[in-house]
C-alpha cells in the first residue's frame, strides 16, 4: 500500500545521505551547487541522480514579466531558495578552540561514518535546530514564508513546519540561558530584529541549544553562540541573505556561515515536507542497519 508519509521520509534520508558530500564544509571558501551524486552501497548509500530530478517550488522570474522594485520594509509571502540554478555561498568555517576541537570530535558526520554509525540528530528527526535550519535550505525543501504583525514578524519554514518569531519591539535577547531566572535554551534560539534602512531586515538570535550542529560536516556552537541574519530585498522577486556567526568559545573568529539568495514563490504555496520519526526509525532499521555494519565509511 502507498504511504505518502513514508516516502517523503525515506526521499528525505536519501537527500540527507547524498547532501553530506554536497555541502561539506572545509576551512577553504567554497561555492556549492547541488549535483547529483552516486554512492556506493557499502557507505549506506543509495545511487541517485539529484541533477535530473526536477527543483520543486523553483521560482522562474523569467516567467513573470517585468520586475518591479521592491516594496518597503515589505518581506511578507513565501519565498524559495536556494533550489535548481541558485547558489549558496559558504564561508570559511576557522580554527577551532581547545573546547570547539574537543567538542567537534564527538560528532560523527555522515560522509565520515556511513548513515548507520552517524550521530547526527537528523538521523532521527530531532530538531535540525539554528542557523543548521538556513544551512539546509540547498539540499531540502527551501520553502520560507515572513508574516510581519504589529510586534513581531512570524518565519514559517516548509521543511518540518517548524516557525521562528523575530521580535520587533525592541525587547533585548536574553543574555544568559539555563541558569536560574534565565529562559531555557531553545531549538531556535531567541531573535530580535530591526530595519536597516527600508530595504534590509537584519536579525541578531542567541540562546541556541547546543545540542545541534552547525551543518552536515558536525560543526559545533555553544548557547553563547550569536547569529546575525540579514535579508535585503533587492527587487520585487530578489532577497539577498548573509549569516554571520560569533562564537569565541568554541571559534576563534567570527565568520560568515553563508550568503544566498531567495526568489519570490509565485504561487505562494508549500508542499508539506516531513521527517517523521517512527519512518525514520523504519529507515534505519531495514535499510540503512542492514547494508552497513556500522563502521567508518571508505
Amino acid at each position: 500500500m502507498h504511504n505518502p508519509i513514508r516516502d517523503k521520509t525515506i526521499l528525505f534520508f536519501l537527500i540527507f545521505a547524498l547532501s553530506a558530500i554536497a555541502v561539506s564544509q572545509n576551512a577553504d571558501a567554497r561555492t556549492v551547487r547541488v549535483p547529483g551524486r552516486s554512492t556506493s552501497k557499502r557507505s549506506g548509500q543509495i545511487s541517485a541522480d539529484l541533477s535530473s530530478r526536477p527543483a520543486q517550488n523553483t521560482a522562474n522570474p523569467k516567467n513573470q514579466g517585468p520586475v518591479g522594485p521592491a516594496p518597503k520594509r515589505d518581506l511578507n509571502g513565501a519565498w524559495v531558495g536556494p533550489n535548481g540554478p541558485t547558489r549558496v555561498t559558504y564561508g570559511a568555517i576557522p580554527p577551532l578552540t581547545p573546547l570547539g576541537e574537543e567538542r567537534f570530535k564527538l560528532n560523527k558526520p555522515e560522509g565520515k561514518f556511513t548513515v548507520a554509525a552517524s550521530n547526527d540528530p537528523m538521523m532521527l528527526c530531532d530538531p535540525q535546530g539554528f542557523p543548521r535550519l538556513i544551512a539546509n535550505r540547498g539540499v531540502v525543501e527551501g520553502g520560507l514564508w515572513f508574516v510581519q504583525v504589529p510586534n513581531r514578524i512570524l518565519m514559517l519554514y516548509q521543511n518540518q513546519r517548524v516557525w521562528r518569531d523575530v521580535w520587533m519591539d525592541g525587547r533585548e535577547l536574553p543574555k544568559e540561558v539555563n541558569v536560574k531566572g534565565a529562559p531555557d535554551a531553545a531549538f531556535y534560539g531567541y531573535s530580535v530584529g530591526r530595519w536597516d534602512g527600508d530595504y534590509a531586515l537584519v536579525i541578531d538570535s542567541t540562546g541556541t541549544d547546543d545540542r545541534t550542529w552547525l551543518d552536515y560536516s558536525g560543526h559545533p556552537h555553544s548557547m553563547d553562540m550569536k547569529v546575525e541574519e540579514r535579508y535585503t530585498r533587492v527587487d520585487q522577486r530578489n532577497l539577498e541573505l548573509t549569516v554571520t556567526i560569533e562564537d569565541p568559545q568554541i571559534y576563534t573568529k567570527p565568520f560568515q556561515l553563508l550568503k544566498t539568495t531567495y526568489l519570490w514563490l509565485p504561487k505562494q504555496d508549500f508542499p508539506e515536507t516531513l521527517c517523521v520519526p517512527s519512518e525514520a526509525l523504519e529507515y534505519m532499521n531495514s535499510l540503512a542497519k542492514p547494508v552497513d555494519a556500522g563502521g567508518p565509511s571508505k
